[in-house]
């Protein structure tokens, strides 16, 4: 199979552009991907992606540039990574672009770009011709179903020219593929399987599929080549004009993919500058001088060739060998003291005080207790064997080079020193620290705040809660596709429809209101000397109303101005509205926020219910004595709802942090972990499971444990002293 440019020939008629040829260059292909997009219908040049593979779209305007990707050197017999050559330079320049460049709409709208990047619903898009251009593959046999009268077909572009004036291109080969699993014992087993594939592409099973495709309407998507090798000569002028060549050229310039050893390694690496030069783009920090840009993308592509390099050779110093291996050593054994402290504070939590009149406290007490053993073998066994049990069998693939089929090899402490010294690791741990930190400010105090407000609501309580609940209904994966509807990068998306009709005073009152509330809770905390709490709601009125002004910034703060020329326009653009949409879920500024929003939305309504039956428990006579104590509504939130609500919150604050720290599945669905979201659960995910490094992976898993180990031993402790009441008069 080999890589090219389909195209929908009524879009190009639409705009009056004339069809891809052979000799169709980057520069044709730019100047029609401007003309097609028009975001404001959702309509957009070129179809690319993004997540952790981006790359895969990149590689061919990178060999058509003359770059490559990999080198192979004989004489140390190793691949290294070398996409950091002038024609990547170029590459990724002429990539940034078109997936960035800023400009002006007919609406006096900022855009950024000629490309959509959503490749979940291309498809889609494709389909109802809101994309002008991707790229596909052609298979040697079947060129492809696609309706010829709409949808065209032609080489990828010719890439800019060298310093002779030539130009080339370089599309991807590839291939479908069957293999057999190595492992098969039993020879006729085996020779059953390599006949069954020797066969499948033999010139016997092509006749018969030839055959079958005539028979059934489809002759003319076939190749004629095959055509007129089975007599279908009456089909062959039937088949659509150019493909043939298009499918020879398409072989005959296409290179395999990366292939070498730990080659996986290549794609996400190479992805890193393309993320890292787009959002450089839209914060205006690449240059417009092309020499000072030259070297900016250079630097971004050096940076990724050195990791790269790394990771897939792995060639290090005996000393810095030694270095990572002792500090593996140092940081395993605190490791190992951590959990055994730890088990020894959770038995001493839970013994019981001694009640024994001689003070001999009873320990098991098999005798007097045996039908309560009796009841809690079953627990026991089941939690052993399916917790415990793989806890155990999977730790020692820490230790190992693990294969899963088998011939794993023992690395000792290598894998665990090579983790603390993975600067991608303690990234992910600092995504998960901003990941944490958004989720208990938006989803685990707002339901505490809006169960208060359900409460005192004076008319209408069931429809509120009913409201506020129904988000519960729809399942998890639909709440996500749902907001990643709304997340659009364009006016068509919901979100971006409802702010761009906001003027920018609504955000500055909004932060006013906000920190003006947090101002008066701090005010009473001080009045009642308690300083640290009042010191934190100042602190959160700040980062509150920091964070909703914020939204606002791209009308009250744009780029380029200087002070005098901003207090001039302060005022008036205080009435106006953003001058371009959000990139929620490709802008590294937005895109976290944008993964919690939708579980505040999904999650506040059930979140809120315990604390609706809390509340029920709190006695009218504390609220009685409160109002004779000339208490206001805030005193009562304060003295009253929060010292009874205090254990509750403290437990759930403990889980939803752990709970945070894991999960990572809202990440994977809406970004993939681009856009600087890659949290450490989501890459131990893709470590074990997408480049089966399990050994790695449980390395990271152990020290995220290790981590984690201090909270749940609060956690345990505030359980051990809980007391489980009923509420009201039962």
């Amino acid at each position: 199979m080999g890589k090219v440019l389909l195209f929908r020939k009524d879009l190009f008629d639409e705009n009056k552009i004339s069809y891809p040829d052979l000799n169709w260059t980057w520069d044709q292909l730019f100047d029609a991907a401007q003309k097609l997009t028009k975001p404001a219908v959702d309509q957009y040049g070129m179809l690319l992606g993004r997540g952790k593979h981006e790359s895969w779209f990149w590689v061919t305007f990178l060999w058509s540039a003359g770059g490559e990707v990999m080198s192979y050197d004989e004489t140390t017999d190793q691949w290294r990574c070398v996409f950091n050559s002038d024609g990547a330079v170029k590459a990724l320049d002429f990539y940034t672009q078109l997936s960035a460049q800023k400009w002006i709409d007919d609406n006096d709208l900022i855009r950024r770009g000629y490309s959509s990047k959503d490749t979940a619903g291309a498809s889609t898009k494709w389909n109802e011709g809101k994309i002008g251009m991707t790229f596909a593959y052609i298979d040697e046999k079947l060129f492809s179903t696609i309706n010829p009268d709409v949808t065209g077909m032609v080489p990828v572009p010719l890439g800019p020219e060298d310093q002779d004036g030539n130009r080339m291109r370089g599309g991807e080969l590839n291939s479908r593929m069957m293999g057999m699993y190595a492992g098969i014992k039993h020879p006729a087993v085996r020779d059953a399987a390599f006949e069954y594939i020797w066969y499948y592409d033999s010139d016997e099973a092509t006749q018969i599929k030839t055959r079958m495709m005539v028979e059934g309407g489809l002759g003319r998507f076939v190749n004629p080549k095959y055509l007129a090798r089975y007599g279908y000569q009456d089909v062959i002028r039937l088949t659509p004009r150019g493909w043939a060549k298009t499918f020879e050229i398409a072989v005959n310039t296409g290179k395999p993919e990366p292939y070498g050893r730990n080659s996986n390694v290549a794609y996400d690496m190479m992805t890193l500058p393309l993320q890292q030069a787009e959002q450089m783009l839209k914060n205006g920090e690449l240059s417009d001088d092309q020499a000072t840009r030259h070297e900016q993308l250079k630097a971004l592509l050096d940076q990724a060739v050195a990791k790269a390099n790394e990771k897939m050779i792995g060639i290090l110093t005996p000393r810095q060998v030694q270095t990572r291996r002792t500090t593996a050593a140092v940081v395993l054994l605190l490791i190992v003291v951590a959990f055994a402290l730890v088990f020894r504070k959770v038995i001493q939590t839970f013994t019981p005080p001694s009640t024994a009149v001689d003070g001999k406290q009873v320990r098991w007490g098999f005798k007097k207790y045996w039908s309560a053993y009796l009841l809690l073998i079953p627990a026991l066994l089941t939690v052993l064997m399916w917790h415990y049990v793989p806890l155990l069998r999977g730790s020692v693939m820490a230790f190992m080079d693990y294969n899963i089929m088998g011939n794993s090899k023992f690395t000792g402490l290598d894998n665990f020193g090579n983790v603390l010294f993975d600067v991608e690791w303690w990234q992910a741990v600092y995504n998960s620290l901003r990941y944490c930190f958004l989720i208990i400010s938006l989803t685990f105090l707002p339901p505490v705040i809006l169960a208060i407000l359900l409460q005192e609501v004076p008319k209408g309580k069931l429809l509120f809660r009913t409201i506020f609940y129904l988000p519960a209904v729809i399942t998890g994966l639909v709440t996500l596709l749902l907001w990643k509807m709304f997340y659009a990068p364009s006016e068509s998306g919901a979100l971006n429809r409802v702010l761009m009709h906001i003027p920018a005073i609504v955000y500055v009152v909004g932060g006013v209101v906000l920190l003006i509330s947090c101002l008066m809770f701090a005010k009473r905390l001080y009045f009642h000397e308690s300083n640290k709490a009042a010191i934190g709601f100042v602190l959160a009125g700040l980062m509150f109303g920091f964070a909703i002004v914020s939204l606002g910034s791209p009308i009250l703060f744009p780029r380029g101005e200087s002070v005098g020329q901003w207090a001039v326009g302060f005022v008036p653009r205080l009435f106006d509205t953003l001058p371009e949409p959000y990139q929620w879920l490709s802008n590294s500024n937005t895109a976290m926020i944008a993964c919690v929003i939708p579980m505040v939305w999904a999650g506040m309504g059930p979140g809120c219910l315990i604390y609706l039956a809390a509340l029920k428990g709190i006695p009218d006579d504390y609220y009685e004595a409160a109002d004779l104590d000339g208490a206001g509504f805030v005193d009562k939130i304060l003295f009253v709802v929060f010292p009874i609500l205090k254990p509750l919150v403290i437990i759930n604050f403990v889980g939803v942090f752990i709970g945070a720290w894991m999960s990572s599945a809202n990440i994977l669905a809406l970004t993939a972990g681009g856009a600087n979201t890659e949290v450490a659960g989501l890459k131990i995910f893709y470590e074990a499971f997408t480049y089966l490094r399990m050994g790695p992976a449980t390395a990271m898993a152990w020290l995220l444990g290790f981590m984690m180990i201090g909270f749940t031993v609060y956690q345990l402790r505030i359980l051990s002293r809980l007391e489980f009441k009923t509420t009201g008069k039962k």
